[in-house]
């Protein structure tokens, strides 16, 4: 394995443990590095295949963690951390990455599209799989996206924020480390 590899696999790791370490109380949650970590990843990474695999690996291994222990009043036995939407959405915005380096407005681009991509995608199946919680029609649609609103900021903060530190810190470090160009 390369030293830029093996560099792109411990920013993976510090986004888990970034990922078990927010848990501070209901003000942090959507607070996560995971979609800053899967367009860092599809960014740096050069196979595209390795990229989405070890974004849905590190996507998996926090849910399993986190479904398990944090979240076990919500999963009725034991959880294997899957969930098809998100891990879906994971890995396109692992794709994502390709476009996020070329530029400036390109960086903030992508960061736009995998925040909003994440809470329309992710709220919309909330909506459509709920029984019990909306409506199946627009005004229930509508319901379900204004009572994910308050999780939006977070959503949109943890990704900028998150994004900068992962981008930012490889490039410093591209600098100093010729292996890592």
């Amino acid at each position: 394995m390369t030293k830029r590899n093996t560099t792109i696999i411990a920013f993976i790791l510090l986004a888990i443990a970034s990922r078990l370490l927010i848990l501070a109380g209901p003000g942090w949650a959507n607070f996560s590095p995971m979609a800053s970590m899967a367009l860092f990843v599809g960014a740096y990474l050069h196979n595209r295949k390795q990229a989405v695999a070890w974004t849905l690996l590190a996507v998996w291994g926090s849910n399993l963690i986190l479904n398990n222990t944090l979240y076990d009043g919500f999963f009725p036995g034991f959880s294997l951390g899957i969930d098809a939407v998100h891990m879906g959405l994971f890995a396109i915005i692992s794709l994502l990455g390709r476009n996020t380096t070329a530029s400036a407005s390109r960086f903030i681009g992508t960061n736009i599209a995998a925040a909003m991509g994440f809470f329309l995608v992710s709220n919309f199946a909330v909506w459509a799989g709920s029984e019990i919680a909306y409506t199946k029609d627009i005004a229930g649609l509508l319901n379900c996206y204004a009572a994910g609103i308050p999780f939006l900021k977070n959503t949109i903060a943890s990704q900028f924020l998150f994004s900068g530190l992962f981008f930012g810190a490889f490039e410093v470090l591209k600098k100093q480390v010729p292996a890592l160009r």
